[in-house]
């Protein structure tokens, strides 16, 4: 049998409370996925620096029709954090944002983290809006647990202002929620109040309940390398849509399917290869859920999802841990997720993870009842989440390109070709024109002062154009034979052309006489 335990340690699914069971841990092993409450988290190397407190001045919503962007950090597209600002003055903390818990807390001063010089820590003596405490809470996950006490407080998201926001300050909290290989100092849940400990509505919408924004809505953008580390493109948009991250001007929506304070919707199928294997003949649900990392489907399916992805290869294997290949992507199926009207699919270079001598698919098991569509569904699609009609809409994205058809070097070829062909027409076009035009603007507006053969006609340049004609044969004149710039009229005698530079008017002298008196 294959030893898991080497391959991947340390692979943690954490419940979100309160509609979540206790999970065990799950011991995979060139990845480690410190768990930051209801998360499967992957272990990233990275330099630790203690972050300097920021000020962050209040920024009013000025376009209630435009969103609020807040920057995100990603470390290897698996674990998402950004920053918020908490009392008066305000302190930043690193927190991950969180569709699957509800309540927001951060690390107290009191507590042990306090000496690690890698986090923030909470103190309400260092604020003058705390307002506390106003009672305890735990928190309960699959694996650790974390509790300390309520309080009230500002807290600042995108510049926009949120007073008395009921949260928590950790005092009391396992040892895996502390990890210095992925550091976070807290967690603001996005969800309802319905699955809140702390009995509160999240940030966004008290920011509606106060007026600061119109409707409480917010998005996510999760982008990012999976070789690098830092601020890649992800966001957390506050407000109304970007219609400039959806393809095609298109969002499905689908109505969230509970009363348990989840943003769980209804998922009519899941397809491998384009083939539907029953998993949702008698319903399906899905919880999209930015702080777990994998797709994480119920144990009743998971024999069945799990041969169908490694049947047409025999190096990968599956058992109640996940899913193990040896030899790169190729040959694996494309998973569609079809959520309302839309068909999401995602190619096998999509949700294949690397480790030490091998890859990890992005899929796990779980005793939870519904599919749990975690950043490695999420990054490749926009979702956006609407407070005010418990809906969940998921688009195809301009930003990451996922859902375009793939470039093959052909299609590029192409359009090179045509765009080449466009531009030579053009320029074909202007050359055939230019003649023509120029000569009809040279009549329109050129300046004539001769209109019959014999006489000068000033030409731009300096220099003019003289005009000879010789005198006829019957008055003695020669008309030449051919050659040399004599031109004929009609049946009648040569002509002459001459360019002369022309000279500065001098005075004229006594006896000359002008071509006008001529």
């Amino acid at each position: 049998a294959m030893r898991w335990d080497l391959w991947l340690p340390n692979l943690i699914f954490l419940a979100a409370p309160p509609t979540i069971v206790s999970r065990d841990a799950i011991d995979l092993s060139a990845l480690h996925l410190p768990p930051h409450g209801n998360r499967v988290r992957l272990k990233i190397e990275r330099s630790h620096k203690k972050i300097k407190p920021l000020m962050n001045p209040t920024v009013k919503l000025a376009d209630h029709n435009s969103s609020h962007e807040i920057m995100m950090d990603d470390y290897r597209t698996m674990s998402y954090k950004g920053p918020i600002y908490i009392g008066t003055p305000p302190k930043r903390f690193d927190v991950i944002f969180d569709t699957g818990s509800s309540d927001l807390w951060v690390f107290s001063s009191m507590s042990k983290a306090n000496s690690k010089d890698y986090l923030h820590t909470y103190d309400p003596r260092m604020s003058s809006t705390y307002d506390g405490p106003t009672g305890s809470f735990e928190i309960r996950y699959g694996i650790g647990r974390c509790r300390g006490v309520v309080l009230k407080e500002s807290v600042t998201l995108g510049g926009i202002d949120v007073n008395r926001q009921t949260m928590g300050q950790v005092i009391d909290y396992s040892a895996n929620f502390d990890t210095k290989e992925n550091p976070s100092d807290g967690i603001m849940g996005l969800a309802f109040k319905g699955a809140s400990k702390t009995n509160t509505h999240n940030v966004v919408m008290n920011m509606k309940l106060q007026g600061v924004i119109p409707n409480a809505t917010f998005s996510f953008i999760l982008g990012g390398d999976p070789d690098s580390v830092g601020q890649d493109g992800s966001f957390l948009l506050l407000g109304p849509p970007d219609y400039d991250y959806v393809y095609n001007n298109s969002i499905s929506y689908v109505p969230t399917s509970g009363s348990d304070g989840m943003w769980s919707v209804p998922m009519k199928t899941i397809l491998i290869d384009g083939k539907d294997y029953g998993f949702c003949v008698t319903g399906c649900h899905a919880l999209p859920d930015t702080g777990t990392s994998l797709i994480v489907v119920p144990n009743y399916h998971w024999n069945s999802f799990a041969s169908q992805i490694v049947t047409k290869r025999s190096d990968c294997k599956f058992d109640s841990t996940g899913i193990f290949c040896h030899n790169g992507a190729d040959g694996l199926p494309t998973i569609s997720l079809v959520l309302g009207n839309g068909v999401f699919k995602l190619e096998p270079k999509q949700y294949m993870l690397s480790a030490q001598g091998g890859q990890v698919l992005g899929f796990m098991p779980s005793d939870f009842q519904h599919f749990i569509l975690g950043d490695t569904f999420l990054k490749n699609v926009y979702t956006i989440f609407n407070m005010d009609n418990s809906s969940v809409g998921f688009a195809h994205t301009n930003s990451t390109g996922y859902w375009h058809q793939e470039v093959t070097w052909l299609d590029r070829i192409k359009t090179i070709v045509f765009y080449a062909a466009i531009f030579l027409v053009i320029i074909s076009f202007g050359s055939a024109v230019y003649g023509p035009v120029k000569r009809c603007l040279q009549r329109a507006f050129g300046r004539r002062e001769a209109q019959t053969p014999g006489g000068t006609v000033l030409r731009s340049g300096g220099y003019r154009q003289v005009v000879s004609i010789p005198a006829p044969a019957y008055m003695g004149g020669a008309t030449p034979m051919g050659g040399g710039n004599g031109r004929q009229l009609g049946g009648g005698p040569a002509y002459e052309i001459k360019n002369e530079a022309v000279q500065p008017p001098s005075a004229p002298t006594p006896g000359d006489v002008e071509d006008s008196q001529l």
